[in-house]
């Protein structure tokens, strides 16, 4: 759907990656070493470009690079005040410039890079010269015409400069870099020409991080149309990626891209498994665009399954926040894609309203043409649908236009089928009959296109084989020649000595089998050992909790006896709420033997727990509402028994005192992490709140003591307010362990 800024998302990565690769953490190790060995100036300045180079280019924007870099060129710019080296003035004015551009200064940052182009172009330093044509190409854009021409034309000038020098990898990478601007731009037998030559420096220098260019071959062959190829050489580099350990936002491009590639071969099912790990790369590393695009793809590939309500799901389960666009053409991702759900749902009420939704967004943004035309087609059906002829007629003429201008033949062929419907639709069936020879004719066409291509590409892969075999025989009737004679001359030379060393390697290889066998017996004994062990520790610990959980239901139910002899109020309502306290700690012991982990409690399920406990006990299900708005979050037991106490003393006293016999209450409760470090626990009521001259930090009541003993336990704060009700925040440090809302009423 969005091969071309699939592609320029993977290349933008590349560049950064393969410019921060320049100088390792290795390299600016030693560089930094080196400063403390009486160094020249000229060579000092030297190191401190480099180093300003390193933490500009390193991976992530952290403000502490930058200043860095800064800290390194303003070194470098005082030793050059006595060396008075133009090229290192401009190649720090190059590095101003890419600070500039990560911060977002666009402008300014491009107009230094003209000036350093302008200081560089003709110094003898050739890698000065390359670097300052291929960072000011950065600042062109491919989707724009001419700005796309002046991008290739500087990363030709920075490959010109790098013939000239040492640094094969970055002529390697230009290459490939041109490469992609080449098949960006439809030039694919010029593109296929600049990777060639990359991959063959590349495997002349030993580089093994190869999958840029791999999937950049998948990405030509998928262009053209040879999804055979296409996937081959995107499993190649989806296989180079994970030999070499890359987790980057690559492997989520390359995942993609196969996914597409089976969806073109019909492979859904399978193309759905790779944009699932698309999707989770993107999502680690918050890139919106990237996620769009595969949740896109995903759909597609649902709704050619004919599972519409799957597609549904997904979009629902993808976090919000990162399907915020930030570019133009990504705006209409989401409702395009709801939009193709609704269609293949029949559902044209939803339909409509996104239908009208992406016009309103094409008014503010432009969408990529296949989008659009995508959108195009999805209307022609719905009104051919609805009957309404004449719109669809317009969405006909308007595809027209754009199909030709995409240069995409499989879209004009469906174009001649849409006509054909709508003529048959109308009744205008000598027109309907004409597009229809047009689609059958234009569908042979793609058809034998693709055979012959296949046809050549086989005659091409015979003829190689066929010679390669052909060597391969020769060389081996040759070495088989070789051989005799070797043979003749070592057979009787070696036999015996054959022998008496295959002897002594079964011997060693026989008592080496005995040893690891007796070893292997003794440490599967042991860990049967352990792990029965470890088994009756964890039995032991869960009877723990259980006989704990039954004790304090003993201790409640004594309670519980005691209360009915009672006839004092006050000693009554303490043995009730001493009762509830322990019901509360009751119910942490319950939750412990009942996880896997026998020492963390997650907290949804015990909040729910005990506000259902209150609620009974205190019989006012009918008269005080409870709002729970929890976070997925697990404490261990002395956390969770404290706040348990801490939760149970604050509801009791809203259930008691904040509400009178006419008011319908309500009680808030809350926990959610307020940063990664801290979370924060709420108790609120609509009652009528504490007393104007109440002070929260010296209230006389137990529950008051309560509540701030339990806090200092916790190693936290808490304050009161009245307003409307009564409020209770309580702020504690904590590790998180999840992050997945839960919230019932």
């Amino acid at each position: 759907m969005a091969g071309r800024l699939t592609i320029l998302i993977l290349l933008v990565m590349m560049v950064l990656t393969t410019y921060s690769q320049e100088v390792s953490k290795e390299d600016a190790d030693s560089l930094l070493k080196s400063l403390s060995e009486g160094r020249s100036e000229a060579d000092q300045l030297d190191i401190f470009l480099m180093l300003a180079k390193y933490y500009i280019f390193k991976a992530g924007e952290e403000k502490v690079d930058f200043d860095s870099a800064r800290e390194c060129m303003r070194k470098a710019a005082y030793l050059n005040n006595k060396i008075k080296s133009a090229d290192a003035e401009a190649i720090q004015i190059l590095l101003q410039s890419q600070i500039a551009r990560e911060n977002g200064q666009i402008k300014e940052g491009k107009a230094m890079a003209e000036t350093a182009v302008k200081r560089l172009g003709n110094s003898k330093n050739k890698y000065y010269s390359a670097n300052a044509y291929f960072l000011l190409s950065e600042y062109y854009s491919w989707g724009n015409l001419n700005e796309s021409a002046e991008k290739r034309r500087l990363v030709e000038l920075a490959i010109q400069s790098y013939e000239h020098t040492k640094y094969k990898e970055q002529l390697a990478f230009c290459l490939k870099h041109l490469a992609d601007l080449y098949a960006l731009n439809d030039e694919r037998e010029k593109a296929v020409k600049m990777l060639d030559r990359s991959l063959q420096i590349y495997k002349s220098i030993g580089y093994t991080s190869l999958q840029g260019v791999y999937i950049l071959y998948s990405y030509i062959y998928y262009q053209e149309g040879d999804y055979k190829h296409a996937l081959n050489y995107g499993l190649m580099a989806l296989k180079n990626a994970q030999i070499r350990g890359d987790s980057s936002m690559s492997l989520c491009q390359i995942n993609n891209y196969i996914g597409k590639t089976l969806f073109r071969l019909n492979e859904n099912e399978k193309a759905i498994g790779y944009y699932r790990e698309a999707m989770k790369v993107a999502i680690k590393y918050n890139d919106n665009e990237a996620l769009l695009q595969v949740m896109a793809n995903t759909v597609d590939s649902y709704i050619a399954l004919k599972k519409p309500y799957e597609a549904l799901v997904l979009m629902g389960t993808l976090p919000k926040k990162n399907l915020e666009p930030t570019l133009d053409e990504s705006y209409i991702y989401t409702p395009l894609s709801y939009l193709k759900i609704y269609n293949e749902l029949r559902d044209y009420k939803e339909m409509q309203s996104y239908s009208n939704q992406i016009l309103q967004l094409n008014r503010i943004h432009k969408p990529q043409d296949k989008l659009l035309n995508d959108f195009y087609r999805i209307m022609i059906g719905y009104y051919l649908h609805a009957r309404q002829y004449n719109s669809a007629e317009t969405y006909t003429r308007a595809i027209d236009s754009l199909s030709q201008k995409i240069g995409d033949p499989h879209r004009v062929k469906e174009d001649y089928y849409l006509k054909f419907r709508l003529d048959t639709a109308r009744g205008e069936y000598k027109s309907a009959a004409g597009n229809l020879l047009k689609y059958q004719a234009l569908n042979d066409s793609l058809f034998n296109e693709a055979s012959g291509r296949q046809i050549r590409q086989l005659e091409v892969e015979f003829e190689t084989e066929k010679n390669k075999n052909e060597i391969t025989v020769l060389n081996q009737k040759n070495q088989l020649q070789q051989n005799h004679l070797k043979q003749a001359r070592l057979v009787k030379n070696f036999t015996i000595g054959g022998i008496v060393f295959l002897f002594i390697i079964i011997g060693l290889l026989y008592r080496q089998f005995r040893h690891k066998q007796q070893s292997n017996k003794i440490i599967l004994q042991k860990n049967q050992q352990l792990q029965l062990y470890l088994n009756e520790k964890e039995w032991l610990v869960k009877e723990i909790h259980h006989r704990v959980k039954n004790n304090f239901h003993v201790v409640a139910s004594l309670l519980e006896i005691q209360s009915s002899y009672l006839k004092n109020k006050e000693a009554y309502s303490a043995i009730k709420e001493s009762q509830h306290r322990i019901h509360s700690m009751s119910i942490i012991h319950q939750k412990l033997y009942q996880s896997a982990t026998l020492s963390t409690i997650r907290m949804p399920e015990y909040i729910y727990e005990l506000v259902e406990y209150l609620r009974e006990s205190y019989a006012i299900r009918d008269s005080i509402g409870f709002s729970l708005q929890v976070e997925n979050i697990e404490l261990d037991d002395a956390s969770g028994l404290t706040l348990g106490l801490i939760l149970n003393e604050a509801i009791t006293n809203s259930i008691k005192y904040a509400f009178t016999d006419t008011m319908d209450g309500k009680i808030t409760i809350s926990l959610s992490y307020i940063s990664d470090s801290q979370i924060m626990l709420g108790i609120s009521d609509n009652g009528r709140g504490l007393p104007t001259d109440f002070e929260t930090r010296t209230g006389t009541t137990m529950g008051m003591e309560m509540l701030q003993g339990l806090t200092d336990d916790l190693g936290g704060s808490y304050s009161i307010e009245t307003n409307g009700g009564t409020h209770i925040k309580i702020i504690f440090d904590y590790k998180p362990i999840a992050a997945a809302n839960v919230s019932f009423s």
